[in-house]
Order: C-alpha cells, then structure tokens, then sequence
C-alpha cells in the first residue's frame, strides 16, 4: 500500500464516522477527512474511486478479440457488478490484448478468476469441436463454424445468469474509477465471422452443439451484457 493509498483508507475511516449518530464524533470526523483531503489534494472523485480496483487477464487477440469472447467478458463481469473493458496489445511485439474486470470489493478478482475458467472450458470445447466435427473443413470455413459453437456455448453458459444491481456506494465507486482511470473509453472493435452471412442449417447445428456443451458451465448468479465491452481509447 502506498502513502497515497493509506491516506485515502484514513480519510474513507472518517468519511465513515461522518455518518455517526454522535454529531460531535460525526462533525470531527468530516473535518478531519476534509482537512486530509485539503493537505494532499484530494478530491471527492479520488475518494470515491479509492473504493475501487481492477485485475488483468490475458484475451484471445491483440486488437479485435472474437465477438463471444467479448460477450463472455462482458457477461462475466456484470454478474458480478463489474465492468469489463478491452486493452489492445500489440501484435507484432507479442504483447497481447487484455481483458481489465473493474469493482469494488473483491468483485473484481472473482470476476476475473470465473472469466478465465470459463473461457477455458469454452476453447476446450472448441477444440474437441473441430477435431471431432470440423477437422476437414477448410481452415476459414473451420474458423468461422468453431465461433458459431462458441457463441452457442456462450449464450448457454451465461443463459440463467442476471446482472448484479450494486448498491448506491459501490456503484458511484465504480462510475468515479471509470472516469479517472479511463476517461477516453470507446465502443470495442470485434471480430464476428458471421455477422453478414445467412445461417446454413449445418451452421445452427454448429450452434446448437455449443449451446448443449455450455450447458454444463452456466455462469451463476447473472446475464450480462446486452453486447460487448468497451475498449480503451487507442487499443
């Protein structure tokens, strides 16, 4: 923990004591917050995001990941009351995307850790998916009907989920991190191999056998995301 961060835990204490019953305890605690505040220059908005935090995982891309994982990240997050968001990496340098999971708490590490289970379990089917159904098909055609079985597997695993509504604090927390950390958040840019394309029945047969394979992973409590998530400004 550094200066910074012990100072903003001693004036979240007072900020505490500030609701107290006892107004002269309540009074000395809020003036004790606001002078800390005045002395390092600290504002209500680096108060507030002090509550928060955020965890890194490594994504499938470099710049554009695959639309169900996107849809993954996203979902995964808000089931737990986070907020998911893509950093592009560099390709050329090795440097990989990554997906960032924001809360308060401990929400953003359990986000994180179900997220990489999860996709785990998803390219695992994936792969047993080309090998057994999709292994003479041609690389793109191979491709494309592997993310139509991820993206049943997807739907599935996060079917009976529901987002988690935050309590007010926890929300303006959130909100406060968001503006700080990431000012100059955009729409992200995914890959969906599909997206102009009519759907073959031998296409919803793809789908419908990730739908059944995700079954078995359901993501619980809560959906998420109607959509993917942002990505930083530049990724």
């Amino acid at each position: 923990m550094t200066d910074k961060d012990k100072i903003l835990d001693k004036i979240r204490k007072c900020m505490a004591l500030s609701a107290s019953s006892n107004e002269h305890e309540a009074a000395a605690a809020l003036r004790q917050a606001r002078a800390l505040m005045e002395k390092h220059g600290i504002t209500d908005t680096d108060v507030l995001a002090s509550a928060a935090g955020e965890m890194r995982t490594k994504a499938g891309a470099a710049s554009r990941p695959a639309l169900w994982e996107a849809n993954l990240a996203a979902a995964t997050a808000a089931v737990f009351g986070c907020q998911s968001i893509f950093a592009g990496g560099v390709a050329w340098a090795d440097h990989p995307g990554q997906w960032v999971f924001i809360g308060t708490g401990a929400r953003y590490e359990v986000a994180k850790f179900c997220f990489e289970v999860l996709l785990r379990q998803a390219k695992r089917a994936r792969a047993e998916h080309i090998k057994t159904v999709l292994r003479r098909c041609r690389p793109a055609l191979k491709t494309r009907r592997a993310d139509l079985f991820c993206h049943g597997w997807v739907a599935s695993a996060v079917s009976k989920a529901e987002v988690l509504a935050l309590p007010e604090d926890e929300q303006k927390a959130l909100e406060a991190y968001l503006a700080k950390a990431y000012p100059s958040l955009r729409e992200i840019k995914t890959i969906s191999r599909n997206e102009k394309k009519s759907m073959s029945g031998t296409d919803w047969l793809d789908f419908a056998r990730g739908h059944r394979s995700g079954a078995s992973a359901q993501l619980n409590p809560g959906v998420g995301a109607n959509g993917p998530a942002p990505a930083l400004e530049g990724a």
